[in-house]
């Protein structure tokens, strides 16, 4: 599928949604053959062809609930293939008109960028593409700052989009650069910021492109290497460019680059406890995905938990999912474990079992969900735990031999599961969301019997694992139509460790935790 065709379902994914929905699990058993074919339509590089494909399926599965991206396809497949504004603008009405909640504001700024992103702008009337651009974003401005509006937005949706109204001012900034109007883009951009817009992967590409323009290069190569994080279109190829301009030759970029990738974008803090601790850790636990936009911010906010807590005070488990495109890093582990919570969106946290937040966001608003994740741990941290445990773990050939203690063995009766999480601690991988080092990647997941309570000790083949996670990105494949350029079901012997977590069956709260790295 091309990068294209990826960012046209992601869009349908954040205007309707705010969340990355699992298009495999909205699919009823019988639809899953019509998902495919969608899938398989989407690679046809022949507009028309495609287009054709695309009718057929909406014509053979009228119900279905991926529709929504068989209509965005179609809408994109045909905006594609125009030669002059006008025909976009008449392809957008039905959008325009049906969007719903933020969407109906969110909808006039992607509108927007399909204009400026087209493969035939050059070809556009420039002025034409300007009042187009202006009229969509004026509109949209208008409508957020609408009193009547947003009386009927529901609070998060409200707080996302005063967060996001600023972005408009983005197309029209990019609208009048095309135009060849250098000073009023930076003048759009200056009041981007001066209201506060939160800088994004789209932002700090349009300034590098002003100030490339504009003869910057110092703040070109700033603002384009934002963007190269990201891995946003071409970012990485022209920061290099002007990295080779400033320093007389691009020796040390790609070292400079992977610095800035592994750079979490706020400083937490170390965790304080106020009172002495009395031994609870605190089980955070993330299902995220690497094609998943929103799932950056908290991402990066599980991350902070990381380096500000340490294992001590909290245990971290990050589950990969397919959603809403395939990701390598997926295995039979994090699908048993969504099951487990009814998880079929991304981001979604836990921690000591209860869902506290479903929203996500872009990688400006990591600290943000930083510290909604660290007030959450520093509730949960100082409490007494309902039950004591201990964990050590070693590899011995090939093997994790894990051993582990718990002080009351009445839990051990059928209200209490005691489990193992095997975790590999950092993965790297540059997927969709710009996102290139994964840290606590879950690896597996082992729900202890009697038996093993009783003797205290569990042996997780690290081989069984890798062929079970390998088996289940093969058969997502074959289901899919899909195949994964690089497979990452390998996991990291020299990156290990392991979480031993009791869990209550009923109400699936988590009594305590206990970490060890795999020596």
């Amino acid at each position: 599928m091309t990068k294209r065709n990826i960012r046209i379902l992601t869009y349908a994914v954040v205007v309707l949604g705010l969340v990355c929905l699992s298009a495999a699990a909205a699919q009823t058993k019988e639809r899953v053959q019509g998902y495919r074919e969608f899938l398989s339509a989407m690679k046809i590089e022949d507009l028309h062809a495609r287009i054709g494909e695309l009718e057929k399926i909406k014509a053979a599965y009228p119900q279905a609930k991926f529709l929504v991206l068989v209509d965005n396809a179609l809408i994109k497949a045909r905006t594609e293939m125009a030669e002059a504004v006008e025909p976009i603008l008449e392809l957008q009405k039905s959008s325009i008109q049906s969007a719903t909640g933020i969407g109906r504001v969110l909808v006039y700024y992607y509108s927007s960028m399909d204009i400026l992103n087209h493969s035939n702008l050059a070809k556009f009337d420039k002025g034409r593409v300007t009042r187009a651009v202006l009229d969509y974003c004026e509109e949209g401005l208008r409508l957020a700052r609408d009193p009547e509006f947003m009386k009927v937005v529901p609070p998060d949706a409200a707080k996302y989009l005063k967060a996001h109204i600023a972005d408009l001012y983005i197309p029209e900034s990019l609208a009048f650069l095309n135009e060849g109007q250098v000073q009023k883009a930076l003048d759009l951009l200056d009041r981007f910021k001066q209201e506060g817009g939160l800088a994004d992967k789209g932002t700090y590409y349009a300034l590098g492109r002003v100030y490339a323009r504009l003869d910057r290069n110092k703040e070109a190569f700033d603002a384009y290497f934002e963007a190269a994080v990201e891995n946003h279109r071409d970012s990485v190829d022209r920061a290099r460019e002007l990295y080779g301009k400033l320093h007389g030759g691009t020796q040390g970029f790609d070292a400079l680059l992977e610095a800035k990738d592994r750079e979490i974008p706020f400083r937490p803090l170390p965790y304080k406890p106020a009172a002495a601790w009395m031994g609870k850790t605190v089980l955070a636990e993330l299902f995220t995905g690497t094609e998943c936009p929103p799932c950056v911010a908290a991402d990066l906010g599980f991350d902070g938990l990381i380096e500000a807590y340490g294992p001590k005070y909290v245990a971290v488990l990050e589950y990969h999912l397919p959603i809403p495109r395939p990701d390598p890093m997926m295995n039979h582990a994090t699908r048993l474990r969504a099951q487990y919570y009814g998880v079929n969106s991304t981001p979604q946290a836990f921690f000591d079992g209860t869902k506290k937040t479903s929203s996500g966001g872009v990688r400006a608003l990591a600290e943000e969900k930083y510290r909604q994740f660290s007030e959450e741990v520093n509730a949960l941290a100082p409490g007494a735990p309902a039950i004591k445990l201990d964990v050590k773990a070693a590899l011995k050939d090939d093997s994790v031999i894990v051993e582990f203690r718990t002080d009351k063995a009445d839990k051990t009766g059928p209200g209490t599961d005691f489990n193992l999480a095997l975790v590999q601690t950092e993965e790297k991988f540059r997927g969709g969301n710009g996102v290139v080092f994964h840290k606590m990647v879950v690896r597996e997941f082992v729900a202890l019997d009697e038996a093993a309570l009783q003797a205290g000790s569990f042996a997780i083949s690290i081989p069984a694992s890798e062929a079970a996670a390998a088996e289940r990105v093969s058969k997502y494949e074959q289901e899919m139509s899909f195949t994964f350029p690089e497979k990452h079901s390998r996991i990291d012997r020299s990156r290990l460790r392991v979480v031993f977590f009791a869990q209550e069956k009923t109400s699936k709260r988590v009594l305590n935790a206990a970490v060890s790295e795999v020596k």
